[in-house]
């Protein structure tokens, strides 16, 4: 699995796509958004989100970075941050490669 993270709009799903070459149908996107609805409907996140990777066992893996900025005042919105990055950190111990889009531009981290 290919794990690929980066700003909003910074060309992720365009770089799955066309530069690795794997199909919408193979590829996991916006895992942040997925995490944020776990959270809001009171699921636990990392059970649901490795439940799903384990299901679809796509082939690649997009998150934003959410965790850069300023800090969010709503204690909601640091909780969504704070489980996502853990998520994310335990999704790119496992990934085969990780790779950071800045401008569009991917830098391999892994």
């Amino acid at each position: 699995m290919i794990l690929v993270t980066g700003g909003a709009y910074q060309g992720k799903r365009r770089f799955v796509s066309e530069t690795l070459g794997i199909s919408e149908e193979r590829a996991l996107f916006d895992l942040h958004e997925y995490i944020r609805e776990c959270v809001e409907n009171g699921d636990d996140p990392e059970k649901r989100v490795f439940e799903l990777i384990g299901s679809e066992k796509p082939d690649a893996v997009t998150c934003d970075e959410i965790g850069m900025g300023i800090v969010p005042a709503e204690s909601s919105e640091r909780i969504i941050r704070e489980v996502t990055g853990r998520i994310v950190c335990r999704i790119a111990g496992c990934a085969d490669e990780v790779y950071r889009l800045v401008c569009g531009i991917p830098v391999k981290i892994k």
